[in-house]
């Protein structure tokens, strides 16, 4: 016997939690399979998370009181329940990798620091008491339908379920099976013969990340460096210290998972060798693997999306993916809901998401180009990265639409100055030239994604996309 829902979602995530939610509060059933229990966390620490998003997301943003922010999400100790740390970080400094300075500007950051496991709980609480159903210990073994066609015949009828602990394989069907098992995608990339939507993330497309949270001893912190900043472009990936509370910072960094890097652990380890006012006791923290990677070119299937990670739905240039997670999650729920109710979770009829996602005004034009410039840029060395900033040709209002998710191509006078200020190192400044150039294309290709769904149109939009990032991957 199958059981049966409109929707399956596999995975607890903010993506998944917060699509249960939303359909849920339409009057559609879902049921969300996760292979954790109840009562097991998610990250055990704050990650910084777009205000934006949250207020999408129906959050009641703090406001900014003398003494930090203020309302009643806002956490009274590191170790309470509330949401959001009273820090407030509007402006972000930025240091040469190589420490040797850092940008005449800092960044305007337009993130709040969120506590990840309080933000789970909320966000399944919200999905059960709008009538969604969360199923925990249970783990997604593979789609059920037509999942080894081409992206246009692909038919997805649910998913293989096992209990975790009787190790029970049972199936669910479902008009919609959603894809929220985080980077590995466990799902969408189980359809092989769709290469559009089937793409695995590799380890390029991955940074390794250690944070620790840790008391300060208040007596010593006026005599040590503890300033909110990034060290960007250090060990190709960043670092930084984050203050949660006056006596509480967070320490931690990450790089590209590729051969022969840094030991982000021993980086941070460092770091707070050099500031005696950090306590040893930790808080909270831990490390893993984090997606910086772009997303496949469709996140939609007959009967199938994908969203929050499994989606590549992350700021590339910095990892933080709770956001498009958030993001993600309502567009596909919106999507959903419509296509129910006109009777049609064909490709064609779930085709709205991918636009909504990848085409004007979505998020992925902007990711997938921004996706481009790292790639290109992630390889200058400390020197030229120190250089860059030194000439304020990398600038703190240069690095503000990066850092915060958007692609923006320099003006004709940002572009003058940089000529001049960089006059010296021309190869530099070609790469820098290069990397811009190939971004602003697949932004402009990104804002063309077909608005509706016909195979050859996509294709075609598919093919001048791979010669895209292939120049991409040539001038890296």
């Amino acid at each position: 016997m199958v059981d049966r829902y409109q929707v399956v979602v596999a995975g607890g995530g903010p993506g998944g939690t917060v699509l249960a939610r939303d359909l849920a509060r339409a009057g559609v059933g879902v049921v969300v399979f996760e292979n954790g229990d109840e009562t097991e966390a998610c990250h055990n620490w704050s990650d910084a998370v777009e205000k934006n998003a949250l207020e999408a997301a129906g959050f009641d943003l703090p406001t900014m009181g003398p003494d930090g922010y203020e309302g009643p999400l806002v956490k009274k100790d590191e170790l309470d329940a509330n949401l959001f740390e009273p820090h407030v970080m509007k402006q972000l400094q930025i240091r040469a990798p190589d420490l040797s300075g850092r940008t005449r500007n800092d960044v305007d950051f337009r993130y709040i620091t969120t506590d990840r496991v309080v933000l789970n709980r909320l966000l399944r609480q919200q999905a059960v008491d709008a009538g969604a159903r969360i199923v925990y210990g249970h783990r997604v073994d593979g789609l059920l339908g037509n999942t080894g066609a081409a992206l246009g015949d692909v038919v997805v009828e649910g998913m293989r379920v096992t209990e975790g602990q009787s190790e029970q394989t049972f199936d669910v069907g479902a008009d919609v099976t959603v894809d929220a098992t985080g980077y590995r995608a466990a799902l969408r990339t189980g359809l092989q013969g769709a290469s559009p939507i089937n793409r695995p993330f590799s380890k390029g497309d991955l940074a390794v990340v250690h944070r620790t949270v840790r008391r300060l001893d208040m007596d010593r912190a006026d005599e040590d460096d503890l300033t909110d900043h990034y060290r960007y472009g250090a060990y190709r990936g960043y670092f930084w210290t984050h203050r949660h509370h006056a006596d509480v910072i967070d320490v931690g960094g990450g790089v590209k998972d590729a051969p022969g890097r840094v030991d982000p652990r021993a980086i941070v380890e460092e770091m707070i060798r050099q500031r005696p006012s950090i306590r040893a006791e930790t808080l909270r923290g831990g490390g893993g693997t984090v997606l910086v990677g772009r997303s496949p070119y469709s996140l939609a299937a007959s009967g199938f999306l994908a969203v929050g990670d499994a989606a590549g739905q992350v700021i590339p240039t910095t990892g933080c993916g709770v956001g498009g997670a958030l993001v993600g999650g309502m567009l596909a729920a919106r999507t959903i809901a419509n296509a129910l109710e006109a009777g049609n979770t064909h490709i064609d009829g779930l085709w709205p998401y991918n636009r909504m996602w990848f085409g004007g005004p979505g998020r992925g034009r902007h990711f997938a180009a921004l996706a481009a410039l790292k790639e290109i840029l992630q390889d200058l060395s400390h020197g030229e990265l120190a250089f860059l900033m030194r000439k304020d040709i990398l600038s703190g209002e240069m690095l503000t639409p990066s850092i915060n998710g958007l692609f923006e191509t320099p003006d004709l006078k940002a572009t003058l100055m940089t000529l001049i200020r960089g006059i010296s190192r021309p190869g530099l400044l070609l790469k820098l030239n290069r990397a811009t150039t190939m971004g602003r294309k697949i932004f402009c290709h990104y804002s063309q994604y077909p608005e509706k769904w016909d195979p050859q149109a996509f294709r075609r939009w598919v093919r001048k996309a791979d010669k895209l990032f292939a120049r991409v991957v040539s001038e890296a």
